[in-house]
């Protein structure tokens, strides 16, 4: 195992409970009319029931979060229960004000996506699925060095997609000011199969640890993330 294990481990402390109350206070109308809503980091998601009971689920949920030698704030509010394509106008007229509230707070709305289901051939009403409105502010640098996750901070990332991290090396190039992170895996598949989906896991990888991007090689199952040094 090449693995270092001096290097940082990420600080996951970083939680503002002010930025949390505000965000769910954003949405007190949807919530008292008893709207399906659901708050989701790139660490963890809670719903309202969390909320009020500060359990782990609220604890997890995390819109600034320490990434690589950054501090990144991003989240997302998920609307579910939409009942038809007049209910679904009433939720983005409503959305406004929430946005505009948002606005105040410093956040961007920089995404909004629309999940919807078509009747069986094509006859009647589509169902609308959820609605998901993205939040983030702009990035501030720490002045630190670049924190790099350990095998564990990867580990429950990559078993959600049935992969097993076998190996990481880092590489610095000198003069350079980008590094690598090369992981190895496996999977847990009956086969050995590679999930289609697996390039999200390598997304989320990027946007939890501050990686600017990614190198897949699939026929030798492992992935090079790429760092500011």
């Amino acid at each position: 195992m090449k693995y270092l294990k001096h290097f940082n481990k990420i600080n996951e402390s970083h939680k503002d409970e002010d930025v949390v109350d505000f965000i769910v206070d954003t949405m007190r109308d949807f919530l008292d009319d008893d709207r399906k809503i659901e708050f989701k980091s790139v660490i963890g998601d809670m719903n309202w029931d969390d909320y009020v009971k500060k359990n782990s689920n609220y604890l997890d949920f995390r819109p600034i979060y320490n990434t690589g030698h950054l501090i990144r704030s991003q989240f997302s509010i998920v609307i579910r229960g939409i009942k038809d394509y007049k209910d679904f106008l009433k939720v983005v007229s409503d959305m406004q004000s929430v946005i505009g509230r948002l606005e105040d707070g410093d956040w961007s709305m920089y995404n909004m996506n629309l999940e919807t289901s078509p009747p069986r051939d094509n006859q009647g009403d589509v169902t609308f699925i959820k609605l998901i409105f993205y939040f983030s502010k702009a990035d501030e640098k720490t002045g630190e060095e670049f924190k790099y996750p350990t095998k564990d901070d990867l580990d429950k990332i990559f078993k959600n997609w049935g992969l097993n991290v076998e190996d990481i090396d880092f590489r610095e190039r000198s003069g350079d000011s980008e590094g690598e992170m090369k992981v190895e895996f496996t999977s847990n598949y009956l086969h050995g199969e590679i999930p289609d989906s697996v390039e999200k896991c390598f997304e989320l990888v990027c946007d939890r640890f501050g990686f600017p991007s990614f190198s897949y090689d699939r026929a030798h199952q492992e992935v090079s993330f790429f760092y500011e040094l």
